[in-house]
């Protein structure tokens, strides 16, 4: 009844040209409450949970091995029950593969019908102050959920996300000491004190944040042993995995550890790393997080900056600064949910590093969104001179403040829920440029 109940809503969201992916899942939940727990599931199923980097990472799995041929159904983004459900109501036969992205508040909820034989864990930061709370409270959440079959895949320089591997099989990705990228100082650090004794941590090699090589000079607690260490070629675009090249397409370093852990996750499954390769080559990031494209001699990047989570929005602006060439910098970080409930929460501003954005090479940044001028503020106190910032209450006209076309960059910076308000104005961005 609930499979029938959830088809039949599909159907009726279909022929009233409605886009609720979800909603179908819901349904089916609605008529049979634990409908994930006797749904007919692949024999393969690998979970993919953490803070930053899941919709990522299993975008480029699912391509990968739809590549090797495999029938793979994945949630889309949408990582709740409702979301996973209405996934496995897509199914026309039962599938090679399941690849869950699994919300890491919620995980513990869905661990309990669906047993995943792989878990992998990106990372584990500060999020959302509205719904994540603390770090302690959602690794908890995590950790009194993971079942006793599943193998735990971890980053092991985040020495956060390695607590998960207590009581559990457990295999770790990482890049190696002093890879050369330069560290920057963030405002905030998320393991700053040893959670075995409590002394202060040494970080012998910071990638970024508290994602590194720590070490205790006390009890001598440090990162565990990675099973895929990777070295990283910024100028060639290549990661050397265990000795093995491999494609890279990124040079952002949050887009890295993601490359590692699709890397990981194939080569644990026992795949060829020529294999892998080909693989690699074929695929590339989702658009809705990262889109580039030339438009005369400008490169308008259109690339996702998740608002209320800091450590995503300042991973951006580090490649943002990184980037070479005169730029010009849209932000329209308004969560599209937060304009509809007029959300207050903008403290998040203050543990985002918007000081990276204070650079003689971005020559031009607008504001768009109700909370411009919370933002506005923001930028003056990260010390950005106020002559280079436009403000616009809309987010879809901003580009008639483009006064200047001559940028070799535009980056169009936008919140996860408003990336199709993004497309409309990269839209008028072209016109503007064309004219």
């Amino acid at each position: 009844m609930a499979v029938m109940a959830g088809k039949l809503s599909s159907f009726i969201l279909k022929m009233l040209k409605r886009n609720i992916p979800y909603y179908p899942g819901y349904i089916a939940l609605k008529v049979c409450p634990d409908f994930l727990k006797y749904v007919p599931k692949p024999k393969l199923i690998i979970a993919i949970t953490g803070t930053n980097g899941k919709s990522t990472i299993c975008g480029l799995l699912k391509d990968c091995l739809e590549n090797l041929g495999l029938n793979v159904i994945n949630n889309n983004g949408f990582n709740i029950n409702t979301g996973i459900a209405a996934m496995f109501l897509k199914q026309k036969k039962v599938a090679d593969v399941a690849i869950l992205e699994i919300d890491e508040k919620t995980s513990g909820e869905i661990f309990k019908e669906i047993k995943p034989d792989y878990l992998l864990c990106t990372n584990l930061f500060r999020d959302s102050m509205k719904t994540n709370s603390t770090i302690d409270y959602v690794l908890a959440k995590i950790q009194n959920g993971i079942p006793k079959k599943t193998k735990l895949i971890l980053n092991a320089d985040d020495l956060i996300t390695s607590e998960l591997a207590k009581n559990h099989n457990a295999i770790y990705f990482g890049i190696k000491e002093n890879f050369g990228k330069k560290n920057i100082e963030h405002r905030f650090c998320d393991l700053i004190y040893c959670p075995n004794c409590g002394s202060k941590l040494n970080y012998i090699d910071s990638k970024y944040y508290h994602i590194g090589n720590v070490l205790c000079p006390k009890c001598g607690l440090t990162n565990p042993t990675r099973d895929y260490v990777a070295a990283v070629d910024f100028y060639k675009k290549k990661l050397v995995i265990n000795g093995n090249p491999f494609p890279l397409k990124v040079t952002s370093i949050f887009n890295i550890y993601n490359y590692i852990a699709v890397i990981s996750i194939l080569l644990e499954l026992g795949y060829k790393s020529e294999i892998i390769c080909n693989c690699l080559e074929k695929v590339s990031i989702v658009d809705s997080r990262f889109s580039e494209e030339e438009i005369g001699k400008t490169i308008l990047i259109n690339h996702m900056a998740k608002g209320q989570n800091p450590v995503a929005c300042s991973s951006v602006l580090e490649y943002v600064k990184n980037e070479h060439g005169q730029k010009c910098i849209m932000l329209m970080l308004d969560d599209v949910t937060d304009n509809r409930y007029s959300s207050e929460t903008v403290s998040w501003y203050y543990d985002t590093d918007f000081e990276l954005l204070n650079d003689e090479n971005i020559t031009s940044i607008i504001v768009g969104g109700k909370r411009n001028k919370d933002l506005y503020v923001r930028l003056l106190l990260a010390g950005i001179n106020k002559k280079i910032i436009s403000l616009i209450d809309d987010e879809l006209n901003m580009a008639s403040a483009l006064k200047n076309k001559n940028f070799d960059k535009i980056f169009i910076l936008h919140d996860l829920t408003s990336y199709e308000q993004s497309l409309i104005l990269k839209e008028k961005i072209k016109k503007e440029l064309n004219k």
